[in-house]
């Protein structure tokens, strides 16, 4: 793929997908729930990328939500038995300064957390999740409101996204977005400004001097090397 380079203040990343190789036990709990319920399973993993309150109103109208979310939650537990992280990723956010990164998830503060925890990755000052948005991706509420609370532009935020619907919610959000091909091919990613593999391709660079927090986003076959103009 060509090479690129994105100017920044703060990366905001996706969770499911881009950080955690959580998507295959997400999927199962909600395809056995499917199943339960006398839906079609592949329609409710269609819409896989909203909040669970919003899935279950959706298909099983009527019902307690968030009771139904919990039960779901738990039984995902119950079958994730090892979580791994994707390559790259704590590589990368090790390298970034505490108030420059955020993610935002449509998954809800527990299982964000185990996840996290599972995969060994550490907890961002700033953690967007299903409890302090109404709606799920692709609605850009959730990247917004992670822009606000990092104190950055959604302008000079690079979000990092798997799906098509959270790479639609971070570019109705203003930012700009590096899509991941962990759980979707490169042609459903296309409105990603660039497209990558792996985490592990990505090189960020901190720049020194007048352009104290900025950094540079590029691929690691297209490193840029900053002199300090002071």
């Amino acid at each position: 793929m060509a090479g690129f380079q994105f100017d920044a203040r703060a990366i905001v990343f996706d969770l499911d997908g881009v950080l955690v190789d959580t998507m295959p036990t997400i999927r199962a709990a909600w395809a056995e729930w499917a199943a339960e319920r006398g839906l079609a399973p592949e329609e409710v993993l269609a819409s896989i990328h909203l909040t669970g309150i919003e899935l279950i109103e959706r298909f099983a109208p009527g019902i307690d939500p968030l009771a139904e979310a919990r039960r779901i939650s738990a039984r995902q537990a119950s079958i994730e038995t090892a979580l791994n992280r994707f390559d790259g990723a704590l590589d990368l956010i090790e390298r970034l300064p505490a108030n420059a990164w955020a993610i935002v998830t449509s998954a809800r503060v527990e299982p964000a957390l185990r996840h996290l925890a599972m995969a060994g990755l550490p907890v961002p000052n700033v953690l967007i999740t299903a409890e302090q948005t109404p709606r799920g991706k692709p609605d850009p509420a959730g990247y917004r409101m992670a822009a606000d609370r990092l104190a950055v532009a959604p302008g000079d935020c690079v979000a990092i996204e798997d799906s098509p619907a959270g790479i639609r919610a971070a570019l109705d959000a203003g930012m700009t977005v590096i899509g991941v091909t962990t759980t979707h091919a490169v042609s459903e990613l296309s409105h990603a400004a660039a497209v990558i593999s792996s985490l592990d391709n990505l090189e960020v660079v901190l720049r020194p001097g007048q352009d104290l927090g900025w950094m540079g986003i590029r691929r690691k076959d297209r490193i840029e090397h900053f002199d300090d103009p002071s």
